[in-house]
């Protein structure tokens, strides 16, 4: 039990650690994860006919949401011999299902905690009477992933958890004398992302561009002069508020949104929302929506029309830099503001 507890201890105390400054955030579309198991029976030495279980775990994990992921696995565990009387054959094989609520997605240090339950085959062939249970289980613990190298193509998980056996076969046969049983399961591994997106080509940052001067000998054309494209306005990871910044671009926009009103009746005011590709794509879409809108907002306080207004959102689909670094994501969390004449 002391064993126990160290390992218990030590695992909480990875999930303090400040996260390392700087890092990238990394959300991948779902994650494959392989490595060794060891369950640590807490009531061993009172009634339990065998030593740790060890083997390995395979798992799939899909991010559902900014803070959610969900993770299927299946597992081996092979327990040796605590009963010399009886040589023992006990191999456990399992499948569960965990909800892991991520504290952050940090790419040196991601943190979670999970609960869960699954199904376990316990197998002693060499029992008298011969053991074949199927038994559920529930289980509750914390663990982290990590990515050390900056490529993200393969990263650590570990993980620890208080596993509940219910166990009624094994106690009528007298492998355990009491109907659950309890362990701690240590998992250590590697662990592949998969749908982080190919590096687009990245597009330079398109700078506000005033009309071009009108031919000496023709007429000014309006609707080359309506069509306006302004300064990006760039948000901060997961927010659609607005910085000081975003705020002083905007001011200037407004100001040449108003004068070309009066130029032009007709003239449209087109917001487009983008996000970077972390996180799902629903969910980007929202966020681009709420980006879109925020900036709308804005523009109608300071005196735009709102039924000049049209908002959009393209999420994640149509990223101008690559997503590959922060500084590609940056530029990609964005709203796009265009005048155009809407005769």
């Amino acid at each position: 039990m002391t064993q126990i507890k160290g390992y218990l201890v030590a695992a909480a105390a990875l999930s303090t650690l400040p996260l390392a400054a700087n890092a990238e955030d990394v959300m991948p579309k779902f994650t494959i994860s392989a490595g060794y198991s060891h369950a640590l029976a807490v009531d061993r030495d009172v009634n339990r006919q065998s030593d740790d279980g060890m083997g390995f775990f395979v798992g799939v994990g899909v991010p559902v949401a900014r803070y959610l992921d969900v993770e299927f696995s299946a597992y081996h565990h092979g327990y040796g011999d605590d009963a010399p009387s009886r040589p023992l054959e006990w191999k456990e094989n399992g499948a569960q299902a965990d909800f892991n609520f991520v504290f952050s997605r940090n790419r040196l240090f991601s943190p979670y905690v999970g609960i869960g339950g699954g199904f376990a085959k316990n197998k002693i062939d060499n029992a008298s009477p011969k053991v074949d249970d199927s038994t559920g289980f529930f289980d509750a613990g914390l663990g982290f992933k990590s990515y050390p190298l900056k490529s993200t193509v393969v990263g650590l998980t570990f993980d620890a958890r208080y596993r509940w056996t219910k166990s009624d076969d094994l106690r009528n046969k007298g492998w355990v004398g009491d109907k659950r049983m309890e362990d701690v399961v240590l998992r250590a591994g590697l662990v592949v992302p998969f749908g982080l997106p190919a590096a687009p080509v990245a597009a330079p940052q398109v700078a506000e561009v005033a009309p071009p001067p009108p031919p000496a000998t023709e007429p000014k054309q309006p609707t080359l002069a309506a069509e306006r494209r302004f300064t990006d306005v760039l948000f901060a990871f997961d927010h659609s508020d607005l910085s000081t910044k975003a705020q002083g671009d905007l001011d200037s926009a407004v100001q040449t949104i108003n004068e070309l009103s009066n130029q032009y009746p007709n003239l449209r005011v087109k917001v487009d929302g983008h996000t970077d590709w972390i996180g799902t794509d629903g969910y980007n879409q929202g966020l681009g929506e709420r980006r879109a809108n925020t900036v709308k907002s804005y523009l109608v306080r300071k005196g735009v029309s709102a039924d000049r207004i049209d908002t959009n959102s393209y999420g994640e689909s149509k990223p101008v830099a690559s997503n590959e670094t922060a500084e590609g994501r940056q530029l990609n969390r964005r709203a796009e503001v265009r005048t155009t004449d809407g005769k």
